[in-house]
């Protein structure tokens, strides 16, 4: 099974079982002919480049997780790369024996979505230092590929 593919919108505008089923397609849909000084022009007028893909391809993990924060599955994306540990000790990084470091980062991410971005104004918040805040976010940002996105 092939696909042809648009290379900037991913856009699947056709399948077919072989490759040349497939090009006929793209062929009869966007080559116009047309008279010009008495010569037949062909004129290719597709709305984007365009590539040819088994559909059957398999994608190396690093692509499939980087398509994944393109289309903005965070949550899937997260449950691939953190795979079957704890949310509190994986993501906060505290571990059983540190609730008050867990509890410190819960506080400073809900304040970051909340759309305080001032790291003085979340130290003064929760009341601990602004290195530490620094600290916490790029903590906070290898396993919330959002956080990355608000520029943290």
């Amino acid at each position: 099974m092939f696909r042809l593919i648009g290379n900037v919108s991913k856009k699947v505008y056709y399948e077919a079982k072989n490759a040349s089923d497939l090009n006929k397609w793209r062929l009869d849909n966007f080559l116009k002919d047309s008279q010009a000084e008495g010569h037949l022009v062909s004129q290719y007028d597709a709305p984007e480049a365009m590539v040819i893909v088994k559909s059957n391809s398999v994608k190396s993990k690093e692509e499939h997780l980087r398509d994944l924060l393109d289309e903005g599955k965070y949550e899937e994306y997260r449950r691939i790369t953190m795979g079957n540990y704890s949310r509190d000790i994986e993501i906060y990084g505290g571990g059983k024996d540190k609730p008050k470091l867990i509890n410190r980062r819960k506080k400073v991410e809900q304040l970051f979505r909340q759309g305080v971005t001032n790291t003085a104004e979340i130290a003064s918040k929760v009341r601990i230092a602004r290195r530490t805040v620094n600290y916490d976010l790029r903590e906070l940002r290898k396993t919330y590929p959002e956080l990355r996105q608000k520029k943290s």
